[in-house]
């Protein structure tokens, strides 16, 4: 994503201190992978949100003939907030990173995931209507993500 390495900023965090400056945030789920799925999808819903799609990443790599372990992204979306990017041309560019992407998988430890993008660092990178959008969505966002990450 060309966005990120404009920032000049790492692009992974696991909630470290030395990863202050991270986009990307990954951390551990207090549930299994489906019932991290479904209280994400919930918790979303539950908060105004939409979740227009749920992409099962697993399911597409095995039609492509590649095992993986399992991972799902699901895409979030608050229309108040894309709708106040998309009226100004000015921030309209920022529709690549719409709508808002979790994604919940597991690794070989066999514990599940989650990550997504700290929009409160992203957004110190914009201006304009963006720069406020991004802080509530970020706001939002942990609210939502809290309810099935580990503190």
């Amino acid at each position: 994503m060309l966005v990120f390495s404009l920032t000049g900023a790492m692009l992974i965090s696991s909630c470290r201190p030395e990863n202050a400056t991270q986009v990307l945030v990954e951390r551990e789920s207090r549930y299994d992978f489906a019932h991290t799925v479904e209280t994400l999808k919930n918790a979303a819903l539950e908060a105004g949100w939409t979740v227009p799609i749920v992409h099962d990443m697993q399911a597409n790599m095995h039609r492509a003939g590649v095992a993986v372990l399992p991972a799902t992204i699901v895409e979030l979306c608050h229309s108040g907030f894309a709708g106040e990017i998309l009226s100004s041309d000015v921030d309209r560019y920022n529709l690549a990173i719409l709508p808002c992407r979790v994604a919940v998988f597991q690794k070989a430890d066999g514990k599940t995931y989650v990550s997504w993008m700290d929009y409160s660092r992203f957004s110190a990178n914009e201006h304009g209507i963006s720069l406020n959008v991004f802080r509530v969505v970020s706001s939002e966002m942990e609210e939502i993500v809290g309810k099935v990450v580990r503190p």
